[in-house]
């Protein structure tokens, strides 16, 4: 399955020790250190799936007293979820990406962040983010990577990713901004907002869901 310029999907929690355990007893994979987030008061796993997409799970970073809006969106998740998706994109993208975001009404300034990794090394890079509006997780973020290797190209194959879909209330509008922004997931109309990823994994299909907008 093909999903066009698709970097990363986000499941998260307030914990990333919970998030990792609940993680590895659905799918018998045991998620990577990532590693710290300085600026944003977050750390993460990851978890690989033999393609350039893989999975990151996040939560707040106990050992950090910063507060960010990322930090205070995951101290407040009522149980794990599929949080954020994250498409890939070069800085001069960015532009074109905050006309199509700014033509729904929502400012998506670009913030310059790292990662510090357990061997501590520094990774950076750039991450445009949608201030807060009305579709929460179906705003995607975009990543330039810049000069930092990839993720995927460290991760083992772990799961593969088999299919996802999303439903909205306001599916059209929604779908003309996913236009806009180059975004190619399965959308169609639907009661309340959810988004969906299948995964193949050891102990069979797992899927990760969100019903937050």
């Amino acid at each position: 399955m093909m999903l066009n310029n698709l970097d990363h999907f986000m499941y998260a929690g307030t914990s990333l020790e919970d998030l990792a355990a609940r993680f590895a007893a659905l799918t018998g994979v045991a998620p990577r250190q990532g590693g710290r987030h300085p600026t944003l008061g977050t750390r993460n796993s990851l978890v690989g799936t033999g393609t350039s997409i893989y999975l990151e799970l996040i939560a707040p970073d106990p050992a950090s007293d910063v507060r960010s809006e990322m930090r205070i969106g995951l101290e407040t998740l009522p149980r794990p979820q599929l949080h954020r998706f994250i498409m890939r994109c070069t800085s001069g993208d960015f532009p074109a990406l905050a006309k199509a975001y700014r033509a729904a009404g929502i400012e998506a300034p670009v913030h310059d962040l790292q990662r510090i990794t357990p061997e501590g090394q520094t990774i950076r890079w750039r991450l445009m983010i949608p201030e807060t509006n009305a579709y929460g997780l179906f705003a995607p973020f975009f990543i330039d990577w810049l000069d930092t290797p990839h993720p995927s190209t460290r991760l083992p194959a772990d799961v593969e990713v088999l299919a996802c879909e999303a439903g909205h209330p306001q599916a059209a509008r929604l779908a003309t901004l996913w236009q806009g922004l180059g975004v190619d997931i399965s959308l169609r109309s639907a009661d309340a907002p959810y988004m969906r990823v299948l995964l193949k994994t050891p102990q069979g299909e797992v899927a990760l869901t969100s019903s937050r907008p």
